[in-house]
């Protein structure tokens, strides 16, 4: 990784201050602060860029798991079944094999998701573009 280029306090400070925005955006979108866990959020954003890169829209189980790469499988079960409990993800028996069991996004929490994005793209959208000199490789 690229050592990045060294950025004005105020803008470091904004850039703070933009991320507390969109994360309290994510607890009110969500609805309950239990879900203010980034392991949530790679558990939900993953899934929706898998189904909105051209793959079903079901997943099995088990395979939710490696969503959440931070955390053990042990307590990843756990993180899934609140979301399920609380009618985030559904879940259904797999019909192709009636021993495992197939997990889908709500969607309720399919928009909500969406909705972040949008409001998060725009705040970032918001930030003043950069200045010539950090456009020519300066640091201020």
């Amino acid at each position: 990784m690229d050592k990045p280029q060294k950025q004005a306090h105020a803008d470091r400070l904004q850039f703070i201050q933009l991320l507390s925005i969109t994360d309290q955006y994510w607890i009110d979108m969500l609805g309950n602060q239990r879900f203010h866990d980034l392991n949530y959020y790679d558990l939900f954003t993953q899934m929706w860029l898998r189904l909105n890169g051209g793959g079903c829209d079901t997943f099995h189980k088990s395979e939710l798991y490696q969503l959440m790469p931070n955390i053990s499988q042990r307590t990843a079960i756990k993180y899934i079944q609140i979301a399920i409990d609380h009618g985030l993800l559904l879940e259904q028996a797999n019909p192709k094999d009636l021993r495992s069991r197939c997990v889908t996004m709500s969607a309720d929490l399919k928009q909500k998701i969406e909705r972040f994005l949008d409001y998060s793209i725009s705040v970032f959208q918001a930030l003043p573009p950069p200045s010539p000199q950090q456009e020519g490789g300066k640091a201020r």
